[in-house]
């Protein structure tokens, strides 16, 4: 597995790297699968809407090379992962961190 990019935004998880959010923004996620490996990507905290439609949820299956894209409304202030929920993939980095900010 290590010769795939498990990483967000092109980096391994560094619990030093922050995606900064503010409180009652519209926060669109973008993920993107290039690999031919299925990935469930999870955010703690939050709940967020498929942009294709659906269901609330905390959980999206991104397929292989496909996007998927969410949105939510940044309302639950403090420090929140997202990872893949394959254990495997976010241990060797597919994961960071989103962080509430001051305005």
């Amino acid at each position: 597995m290590m010769a795939y990019d498990w990483a967000i935004n092109g980096r391994p998880y560094d619990r030093q790297t922050i995606l900064p959010v503010h409180a009652g923004e519209r926060v669109r996620l973008r993920f993107v699968n290039r690999p031919l490996m299925w990935h469930p990507m999870r955010l703690h905290g939050q709940t967020f809407a498929l942009t294709a439609g659906g269901i609330r949820e905390d959980t999206a299956i991104v397929l292989p090379n496909s996007t998927v894209e969410a949105d939510f409304d940044a309302g639950n202030l403090g420090l929140w992962v997202i990872h893949c929920h394959d254990v495997y993939h976010a241990e060797v980095g597919m994961m960071t961190t989103l962080g509430y900010v001051q305005s």
